[in-house]
């Protein structure tokens, strides 16, 4: 412990004897953290120097694999386009630009496909049609597939929100459904949390990890179940999921990096933050994919093509749907200011979502549904004071989980 200087970052998680979590894998340590694990009388801790190696910086030097001169060249043209709205002249950005470059060049290496995405088409000068534009809150509520919120997730959001609800109380709710306890289990044994000792009981899960923490998580799984028939021939749903657990996944590890408390529920805002996106599919489908195909095609953003063709976009229709089943403000907040933080009135948890939203997205982890990216606030970013080279930790984490995640989350039913 002597050794423990500040900029190190944890790559176990520490608990304490009875095995609850007191600080996250991938926590950066700061003096305060130092001399809280000194307090706690923390022995030992695994940690990770200040200047840690990205995999995917050298993925495109692996020497078993066949790599063609033109595929960096190619990368560096893809990643240029898609992210043609974004500067490299910000660190974080430029740590981001050289990450996707890497990772995209050793993808191309491995054979997978990639289409040269459009230059930016610029904005036509009129504004959305002259019909009236959709009324998000009436979106919500009338959408015939969803129908109203099932009960146990109208509970679990009432316990997320709860500080003083009884882990007890909890564990009852997710008991009375079988597959939601199955895949909560295999979350709470997996990497995510990487405790030591197998959890059989939903009972042990609660208490060793939190009533907040493990009913957010319950409550993200519950919503992913309202949505698992949707499907499109405009959108490639399950790779929509997997940019969706990606950003849940970044969205965790930069709150723990920047010392945020209750890192589960960034998850659950960075995994329903584009949902949106399927309520506009679902309620509107054929302006919708009109607005997918006029992203993709010309090169707008996706918020700016639902803009011109619905007058309104997934972000606004996103947190219209959550506030209608009255979800805790943080995730309705996620939902409706992740492409705008600034605007949001907890700015720093909306830029949360915001940056492992851009990250996930520059490093093609999944499909948000658009080949150019929206611009990042860097401004936003800057608030949350993270440390410098956080994107190589964001991307680490998200590369080492997501396959599991993905797994656990798109299964339904206990099995």
């Amino acid at each position: 412990m002597s050794e423990l200087r500040p900029g190190l970052t944890l790559t176990r998680p520490v608990r304490d004897v009875n095995g609850r979590l007191l600080m996250g894998e991938g926590t950066l340590l700061t003096e305060r953290f130092i001399s809280v694990l000194k307090a706690w009388g923390v022995a030992e801790v695994a940690v990770l120097g200040e200047e840690p190696s990205c995999a995917g910086d050298g993925a495109a030097d692996d020497p078993q694999q066949d790599a063609d001169p033109g595929n960096a060249a190619l990368a560096r043209e893809i990643v240029a386009l898609r992210l043609a709205n974004n500067p490299a002249s910000h660190p974080f950005v430029g740590d981001v630009h050289r990450l996707a470059v890497a990772r995209l060049e050793a993808r191309l290496n491995r054979g997978d496909s990639f289409r040269v995405p459009p230059g930016v088409t610029p904005l036509p000068l009129q504004g959305p049609p002259s019909q009236a534009p959709l009324d998000p809150k009436a979106l919500a509520e009338s959408n015939p597939v969803i129908g109203a919120m099932p009960e146990v997730l109208a509970r679990l959001a009432q316990v997320m929100d709860d500080p003083s609800a009884f882990p007890v109380e909890l564990a009852e709710i997710i008991q009375g459904d079988p597959g939601l306890s199955a895949r909560l289990l295999k979350v709470v044994n997996s990497p995510f949390y990487g405790f030591s000792q197998r959890i059989d009981t939903i009972s042990r899960a609660v208490t060793i990890i939190g009533v907040q923490q493990l009913s957010a998580l319950a409550l993200g799984m519950a919503v992913m179940d309202l949505f698992k028939d949707v499907s499109h021939a405009s959108l490639d749903v399950r790779g929509f999921w997997r940019h969706c657990l990606a950003t849940a996944c970044g969205a965790r590890a930069l709150a723990s990096a920047v010392g945020l408390p209750n890192t589960e529920r960034y998850f659950v805002g960075g995994l329903l933050h584009d949902v949106g996106l399927l309520l506009l599919l679902l309620r509107e489908p054929r302006k919708e994919c009109a607005a997918l195909e006029l992203a993709r095609g010309q090169g707008w953003t996706l918020c700016a093509a639902e803009r011109h063709i619905l007058g309104l976009d997934h972000a606004k229709a996103g947190a219209a749907l959550l506030k209608t089943w009255k979800l805790p403000p943080g995730l309705v907040q996620a939902a409706g200011y992740h492409h705008k933080p600034l605007n949001c009135p907890e700015v720093r948890e909306a830029a949360i979502v915001h940056t492992a939203d851009f990250l996930a997205e520059a490093l093609v982890f999944g499909s948000g549904g658009q080949t150019v990216l929206m611009p990042f606030s860097t401004e936003a970013f800057d608030r949350l004071g993270a440390p410098s080279g956080v994107a190589c930790t964001v991307f680490e984490r998200v590369e080492n989980q997501l396959d599991h995640l993905e797994r656990v989350f798109m299964s339904h039913g206990a099995n």
